[in-house]
């Protein structure tokens, strides 16, 4: 980010599903990046400002996103052609943004099996490496905290040899 600042687009996922209704969020989402975002009137979309070889783009979240897994894509080109992928997500993404992610997915020719909350994908990611530590009659309960910037979430989980149950909250 720091040869290109101005056309570098951060934080990525925060702008994902947001359209120019959202005049609140965007002005805080605007302090974190230093790119023009601006709104097409008639659809209310919102775009980035970036220039590219002397020509003025404008950009939208899906499109960048996509681009992002379009690259990702790459790594796995001999594997398939339109490789499965499992995405996580902010756990208070709405319909919306999650719609907006499978948007960019549908742009990276990647096939999208699932979205998971992030905060459920750390709880699997711990059931799974520590599942030999279960045992079938007693419980562990197991409390996943996330301190983000703008959101707090718990993530609750009980774990035993054969099942596993996850309860995440949001907490402002």
């Amino acid at each position: 980010m720091g040869r290109n600042h101005k056309n570098t687009i951060a934080f990525i996922n925060r702008f994902m599903g947001l359209n120019g209704d959202c005049v609140e969020q965007m002005e805080i989402e605007k302090g974190f990046v230093t790119n023009q975002i601006e709104v097409i009137p008639e659809s209310k979309k919102i775009f980035f400002k970036v220039e590219s070889k002397g020509e003025v783009l404008r950009l939208f979240p899906e499109q960048i996103y996509g681009a992002f897994l379009s690259k990702l894509r790459t790594f796995f080109s001999t594997y398939a052609e339109k490789p499965d992928v499992v995405l996580s997500v902010p756990p208070y993404y709405s319909a919306v943004e999650r719609q907006a992610v499978l948007d960019a997915c549908k742009i990276a020719n990647v096939n999208c099996l699932k979205l998971v909350n992030e905060d459920t994908a750390v709880a699997l990611s711990y059931g799974f490496f520590r599942r030999k530590e279960f045992d079938e009659k007693n419980i562990r309960n197991v409390a996943f905290l996330d301190f983000g910037h703008a959101k707090t979430t718990v993530t609750i989980a009980s774990f035993n040899q054969k099942k596993v149950k996850i309860l995440t909250r949001k907490c402002d």
